[in-house]
């Protein structure tokens, strides 16, 4: 926690409690607080782009067990670890990538290299020193998931698979927070929850290894550049050990998002930065690595986080919802297909797309 000092001067990131959209209760009273409580979450997302999120329903001992299956997967061999391997380009999304298979980057980056022979190469100069697993909805039809046989890891499938559906409520009761909170009316309420197919979203398991101060001093290393999620939103879980920061869109400083329990990350994706024509902003963000200097004889500790990314129907076309168009806004956007926006971002986000 020392190693990652929240900036002097900043404004510590709002949580808001979103409990009254788990329940069932339907009340005047109720109705009251569901309202401020979505105009609360809305008002932190138009500020910053994200939010700290308490009352989402998953309680504490499933955070932990979550925390101690993404564990167990990271501690298996690498040889049992690549009997679900994520395939050399990025579609499908899924199965085990080790560490430096993936590269995350933004279009900044790219445009950066723009004018270099091999782009992809370049990106890769500095590698992400991290692993991860992805999975989606056992009903995807176009992305399967890519399981370890059951002998690696006994009961990982449906632990995994009943995590996803309990994500896939939490992000159920954010869009209907975010939907009170804008005062959408049936028709463009409509529109938003096009933006979340629960058949196409993905969860991912993250393990960034611990790093020795003598390879933090001599190695170009790093663990998530900066960057912003392509999707709709992102709800991030993260162990204690501290790391993530994101941008303040004002200031353009960074963030620390401090671990605190039972709270999660939201953040807004691309999605719905479109669809709100910049009234939400896609939240971009980082996991960096300490100054060696700042850094004990023995290093920095490994780190797990377990995001899940909300997304629309790879068909689906985004557009602007008009609401967000007026004279002194003009729309910033095209409408674009959801499938061919990810396409064109992660181009270079595995080595076998990089040609």
């Amino acid at each position: 926690m020392a190693y990652y000092p929240s900036r002097v001067g900043e404004t510590p990131i709002e949580t808001v409690d979103i409990s009254l959209f788990i329940t069932e209760t339907s009340d005047s009273l109720a109705d009251l607080e569901r309202l401020r409580s979505g105009q609360a979450l809305v008002r932190a997302l138009h500020n910053l782009g994200f939010v700290k999120v308490a009352g989402h329903g998953i309680e504490k001992h499933e955070i932990e067990t979550a925390f101690a299956w993404t564990k167990k997967l990271f501690d298996l061999p690498y040889e049992d670890k690549m009997r679900a391997p994520h395939p050399p380009s990025s579609m499908p999304h899924r199965g085990y990538s080790g560490i430096g298979k993936e590269k995350v980057y933004s279009p900044a980056d790219v445009e950066a290299n723009g004018a270099v022979a091999n782009p992809a190469k370049a990106l890769r100069k500095i590698s992400d020193f991290k692993e991860s697993y992805e999975i989606g909805s056992e009903d995807d039809p176009v992305q399967q998931n890519i399981w370890l046989p059951d002998d690696i890891l006994p009961d990982f499938r449906r632990r995994m698979a009943d995590l996803y559906k309990r994500m896939c409520g939490v992000s159920e009761a954010l869009l209907q927070a975010i939907c009170v909170g804008l005062g959408l009316n049936d028709e463009e309420r409509t529109a938003l929850d096009r933006l979340i197919s629960y058949r196409h979203c993905q969860l991912r398991l993250l393990h960034y290894p611990a790093i020795s101060k003598d390879r933090l001093q001599n190695d170009l290393i790093a663990r998530l550049p900066s960057h912003t999620d392509w999707g709709t939103f992102t709800i991030l879980f993260q162990d204690g050990g501290g790391g993530l920061e994101l941008k303040n869109p004002q200031s353009q400083e960074y963030l620390h998002a401090e671990p605190e329990d039972e709270t999660i990350i939201l953040n807004i994706g691309d999605m719905l930065q479109r669809f709100t024509n910049d009234y939400f902003i896609s939240a971009s963000h980082r996991v960096s690595i300490p100054k060696a200097d700042r850094v004990p004889e023995t290093g920095i500790p490994a780190r797990y986080s377990i995001p899940f990314f909300t997304t629309p129907d790879f068909t689906h076309v985004v557009e602007t919802l008009p609401r967000f168009v007026t004279t002194e806004t003009p729309c910033k956007y095209e409408p674009v297909r959801f499938d061919e926006y990810g396409a064109s971002v992660s181009k270079y986000q595995y080595e076998g797309n990089d040609s």
